[in-house]
């Protein structure tokens, strides 16, 4: 049988060699160890060895768990049991963002490095958790969100850094991820100026103990930064001239930039820009102030440097005039425009009222996005411009709070409610706002049968405020320079239209991005077709 298999392998020479070969004669032989004091020793040895690389394991195991714990460390928090405060904390831009950021960027990297070597049954279970974690989408709004907070109150991002947030001190702060993901954001927009500031406070956070973080789990090596830093400060240097750059510029700033991110040029790179940093950090801010364009009016209304109006017309008084039930329970009104109309009652929401709305969208996971708008198509429809919001329309005539808040609004407005009873409950995100716009449809865009299909046009709005905002969320009118503060059980009304019925462009208003706090608001448009009898000559 040997020979045949011999004679085998040499006619098919491309047989593997140990397919040749006795099978005996291939196989290692096992060594026994037990027939001789000499062979024990070998086996001595071989422990010690096993011992040696367990203990560089055990270090190895060690260091990763250290890791592990410096990161929890890092994720302490005050416990958080009730709504309320579990609203409040991510109500604070300082908390929500790296929030977000940290489980769409930083958890499944974590996971990952956690899984390495270990799977266990809560390895599995974070994998799961993980699968709801914020998409991409999501990170985009909430940096949109903290970008516009940043701009809109001319903040720096130092002062955001130790949670400083419009001169108030805070008890939370950002990482260094977190200022790469806000640099990133500015960069990846062509907005170099802003990029710079946050690549630079990155710079400044990349610190011990923590750096091992960032760099062994994270992928965010200090040398990264600093490559990034320098390709924004070059194109930062680019756009400061104020003409557009001819495209052969554009290419030799563009190759400069690739010149920075070269390995050998690495070192003189870090050299010049640990020098640059050695500076003070206010001189950053002097030149940055230096460089800023002027705020808009809708910025200034925001930051609150319009001032107040004031004459005779603008009054305050308790309402007894628009309903005969006011004769028995007047209302506190303050005028705030007669041409156009806008009116801010105060007290006028109840707490339970607004609890039951809340619950509702809460428990029943019903509130969907919403949208600014700031036009309309050929039918009438609204464009949607930006996410900022969650919404639910509650459309029944059942519900208490329903029948009770209109028939106040009615009472209120002295307009009719019958037809329509859909109430809307809103509540703003990170750094959410509302554009300029007006809620009047423009008389060139109104589709046919308008007046039948959308019951007319908005003769007025009502807003009312369910929470107070300490800062942002301020309803604005641009053209009008008022600025109304959210606060909690206040209502706005204005009028959109004239007397004419036709529409009010003064009206004009849009909402500040809300900085620190959760603005609830419960909102109402009005339309004409309602109005028949309570106003004929709008009919």
């Amino acid at each position: 049988m040997k020979w045949f298999v011999l004679q085998l392998c040499l006619v098919l020479i491309w047989v593997p060699q140990n397919f040749c070969m006795d099978k005996n004669e291939t196989s290692e032989e096992k060594m026994i160890y037990s027939t001789s004091v000499m062979s024990m020793v070998k086996l001595l040895e071989m422990e010690e060895s096993l011992k040696t690389n367990l203990d560089i394991y055990v270090q190895e195991m060690q260091s990763k768990l250290d890791l592990i714990k410096l990161y929890r460390e890092s994720l302490k928090r005050e416990s958080l049991t009730t709504l309320e405060e579990k609203e409040e904390y991510v109500s604070n831009p300082l908390n929500a963002f790296p929030l977000l950021r940290r489980l769409n960027q930083d958890w499944p990297k974590w996971l990952r490095y956690i899984k390495l070597g270990i799977v266990s049954k809560k390895t599995k279970e974070m994998e799961v958790q993980l699968k709801s974690a914020p998409i991409d989408d999501d990170l985009k709004v909430a940096l949109k969100g903290m970008t516009r907070i940043e701009k809109f109150h001319n903040l720096h991002a130092e002062d955001l850094t130790k949670g400083v947030l419009m001169g108030k001190k805070l008890n939370s702060h950002l990482t260094a991820p977190d200022c790469v993901a806000l640099a990133d954001y500015y960069y990846n927009q062509t907005q170099f100026s802003g990029s710079t500031h946050w690549y630079r406070m990155a710079l400044r956070l990349h610190t011990h103990p923590h750096d091992m973080i960032y760099a062994k789990v994270l992928g965010l090596k200090r040398k990264r930064i600093y490559k990034k830093y320098a390709k924004a400060l070059l194109k930062e240097s680019l756009t400061l001239d104020k003409t557009k750059p001819t495209p052969t510029e554009k290419s030799e700033w563009n190759r400069l930039a690739k010149e920075v991110s070269r390995e050998d040029n690495y070192d003189n790179v870090k050299k010049l820009i640990d020098e640059y940093l050695s500076g003070d950090e206010k001189i950053f801010q002097e030149v940055a102030a230096r460089q800023k364009r002027k705020p808009t009016k809708l910025e200034r209304g925001c930051r609150g440097e319009w001032p107040r109006k004031s004459s005779p017309e603008l009054i305050c008084r308790y309402n007894r005039d628009t309903s005969a039930f006011l004769n028995l329970a007047p209302l506190k009104l303050e005028f705030l425009s007669v041409q156009p109309m806008i009116l801010l009652y105060h007290d006028v929401l109840y707490e339970n009222e607004f609890k039951s709305m809340r619950d509702i969208a809460m428990y029943n996971d019903s509130m969907i996005d919403g949208w600014t708008y700031v036009d309309f198509d050929k039918k009438g429809n609204p464009k949607q411009q930006d996410r900022v919001v969650k919404i639910i329309s509650f459309q029944g005539t059942t519900a208490p709070f329903t029948l009770s808040i209109n028939r106040r609004l009615a009472d209120m407005s002295g307009l009719e409610m019958r037809e329509n009873m859909v109430l809307y409950l809103t509540n703003y995100g990170l750094g959410g706002h509302f554009g300029k716009h007006v809620d009047y449809v423009e008389l060139a865009k109104r589709p046919q049968d308008f007046f039948a299909d959308f019951g007319g046009d908005r003769i007025a709005t009502a807003l009312f405020y369910a929470s107070d905002v300490p800062l942002g969320g301020t309803t604005v009118f641009t053209k009008l320079k008022i600025a109304v503060k959210p606060k909690k059980g206040n209502a706005l009304i204005w009028f959109n239209l004239n007397h004419a019925g036709e529409p009010d462009p003064l009206t004009e208003h849009s909402v500040c991005p809300v900085v620190l706090g959760s603005r609830w608001i419960i909102s109402k448009w009005i339309h004409e077709r309602q109005q028949v009898f309570k106003k004929p000559c709008l009919a």
